[in-house]
């Protein structure tokens, strides 16, 4: 009897264990695709970038575009001159100022969940202002905002956090935060709110107030940075309901040249503010009713110059030098302390110079305790765009503005360090 072995089923079997390693293989890359994706998720997008920035990712870095996107891990350095606004996917929105450091460390939000996120973010340097989305209502003690001396916990947020060298400072629009240093009982590991006792709380009712962290201090303490009173504020909220409405009257209380909506409907150059108004300020209405059917041209945090779209651009045409005359102007002085109070612009002159392209400028600034400072800059224009930045070290302050493409307006903002605090402020100037 012969006996006859057959090599097919042992062939189909060698064929079926083939796809079966393969399939596990393709299986394994599979997962690690999909944690690899995971693990750089899109958790936001750039709704605004003005100057120079950049956006570190892993060992690749560059400027943030408009509409691009932010991911877990990113890292957002801002210059002089720089400031990116951030949306996250639940709403929350972050506004990153000049001279910052901003990271993501990680954000976990899913709307069907919303709950059981995690938000944990860090400013480094510089300043940047939050407001709180879908994550941060949900789960408050899931978020955590870290700086290099405290932890800052949320309970439904607009806030602005400023970090200095060795002092942390905290005020707050809308909501209430909670800082606390660092301790054996509150570590940058963790989320949500420090219940320890150093921990202090600031609220938005707490009109005036801020909340600084000195170190080497025991705890943060409240520091007042001055009250607008009811009268400012109800004059705020009317400009905003006049803007909405479309209304043209001036208001009773104000004059026809201190008036920001006469200012809107007379000119083409408007200055926008990013949050509330500083006291003293006449000169800017809200963000947003600046942004509508207008291009924003500078900014540094605060203040941003609009201009009215034109088609018509004359100034690489001209070759004359032109004097403009201070119309307005906002400012505020920041002394060694990081303390803020009112300033004043109490005189200046602009000229510029289209044959050659350049500017100069003079301020005469005051605040209280400094007297009466001179501040002198320079620099080029772009007959282009109309833009005109200072040269030079920014050490020694520096200029950023715009003319109209008419050349019969102009704005800039400023910065100017003297002595041991800086004078910031914007400026309104016609022919």
């Amino acid at each position: 009897m012969s006996i006859q072995v057959s090599t097919q089923p042992h062939g189909s079997a060698v064929r079926l264990l083939k796809r079966g390693v393969v399939g596990t293989l393709l299986g394994f890359v599979l997962m690690c695709l999909t944690s690899v994706a995971i693990a750089t998720q899109v958790v936001g997008e750039v709704t605004l970038t003005i100057g120079k920035s950049k956006i570190e990712r892993s060992t690749q870095e560059a400027e943030p575009q408009k509409g691009g996107s932010v991911q877990e891990g990113d890292v957002i350095r801002t210059s002089d001159n720089g400031h990116v606004h951030i949306r996250f996917i639940d709403g929350a929105r972050v506004s990153v100022r000049p001279n910052s450091v901003f990271r993501i460390h990680e954000f976990k939000y899913s709307p069907a969940d919303p709950a059981s996120s995690v938000v944990r973010l860090s400013l480094d340097s510089g300043e940047a202002r939050s407001i709180s989305g879908a994550a941060a209502q949900a789960a408050k003690d899931r978020f955590r905002l870290n700086t290099p001396l405290v932890a800052i916990g949320v309970k439904g947020t607009d806030f602005v956090t400023q970090v200095a060298k060795d002092v942390i400072r905290v005020t707050v629009n809308q909501g209430a935060i909670v800082m606390a240093p660092f301790d054996s009982a509150c570590k940058a590991e963790s989320l949500g709110v420090c219940t320890t006792s150093r921990a202090k709380e600031l609220t938005a009712e707490m009109l005036g107030q801020a909340l600084v962290y000195r170190l080497g201090s025991a705890d943060p303490s409240l520091q007042n940075i001055g009250k607008s009173g009811q009268s400012d504020a109800s004059r705020v909220l009317q400009l905003d309901r006049q803007s909405r409405e479309g209304a043209e009257r001036p208001l009773a209380s104000e004059t026809e040249s201190k008036n920001p909506l006469n200012a809107v409907a007379a000119t083409k150059l408007i200055w926008g503010r990013w949050g509330g108004a500083i006291p003293g300020d006449n000169l800017t209405i809200p963000f947003l009713e600046a942004f509508k059917g207008n291009e924003v041209t500078v900014g540094d945090g605060y203040y941003f110059l609009f201009r009215e779209p034109s088609k018509l651009n004359v100034l690489p045409t001209l070759t004359t030098k032109v004097d403009f005359g201070l119309k307005n102007s906002s400012a505020y002085y920041r002394n060694a302390a990081n303390e803020m109070q009112p300033a004043s612009v109490q005189s200046g002159t602009l000229g510029v110079d289209f044959a050659s392209k350049t500017f100069t400028t003079n301020l005469n600034l005051t605040a209280q305790g400094t007297g009466v400072q001179s501040f002198s800059q320079s620099g080029t224009l772009n007959p282009g765009t109309g833009i005109f930045l200072s040269n030079g070290s920014t050490a020694a302050g520096s200029v950023a503005g715009a003319v109209t493409l008419d050349a019969r307006q102009a704005g800039f903002l400023f910065r100017a360090p003297i002595g041991a605090g800086t004078f910031s402020g914007a400026t309104l100037w016609g022919r």
